[in-house]
């Protein structure tokens, strides 16, 4: 059976890794969704919860990410035809990163990373244009070698495809390549593949295993 990297060794086995793989959401980057909703609708309860239930639990935020919608065909579809939620709902698809933080403890990692002089790559499910964003706003995305995100390239994570056109695209060897993400089904997936994983389930998990 496949087993996390933290399972099998007590700290990080720089030596065993030559690149190290960084979801975004919830490793680099994250926001509190319900936050966000108060400071966007606040006193306004039923409309939170509303706006809630037609953005992140909709299905139409996969494909968002996927790039098979559009910002505004995203929107949309969303709405599913009632006029007074577009606005509240265009508001949280396009104004969500306005209320998101760097989660240090990845970005330590990254710099703990390229110091022991390690090849950098993001694979995330990700829109293009809050991507875009992440890359202007915050100087460690320029430490990175190399990305692939889904909205990009029409794929999502855990589907096996996304994780084969990182490693062909960038030549990385599977068993000395590290992927860190905050779901256990996408580790699961580069696991199967070959790959070492590491999920950041937990705050402090990560920084233990790398060290600071």
């Amino acid at each position: 059976m496949k087993r996390m990297i933290d399972t099998l060794y007590p700290s990080m086995p720089w030596d065993e890794v030559d690149a190290v793989v960084f979801d975004i959401g919830n490793v680099l980057v994250a926001m509190d969704e319900h936050q966000v909703l108060r400071a966007m609708f606040p006193d306004d309860p039923q409309l939170q919860h509303r706006v809630l239930l037609h953005t992140l639990r909709s299905p139409y935020w996969h494909m968002l990410d996927s790039g098979e919608l559009g910002m505004e065909e995203c929107v949309d579809a969303m709405t599913e035809g009632d006029i007074s939620l577009r606005e509240p709902v265009r508001m949280f698809v396009t104004g969500w990163p306005d209320y998101r933080f760097v989660v240090e403890e990845g970005k330590n990692a990254v710099l703990n990373c390229k110091k022991h002089g390690k090849k950098l790559y993001l694979l995330s499910n990700y829109p293009s244009e809050h991507y875009e964003r992440n890359l202007r706003e915050y100087d460690f995305f320029s430490l990175f070698d190399g990305a692939v995100i889904s909205a990009r390239v029409g794929m999502l994570k855990p589907r096996f495809g996304i994780y084969r056109y990182l490693t062909d695209t960038y030549g990385l060897t599977p068993e000395r390549t590290l992927f860190i993400d905050d779901s256990s089904a996408n580790i699961e997936a580069a696991l199967m593949l070959g790959w070492k994983g590491f999920c950041l389930n937990e705050p402090g998990k990560l920084e233990r295993f790398m060290g600071k």
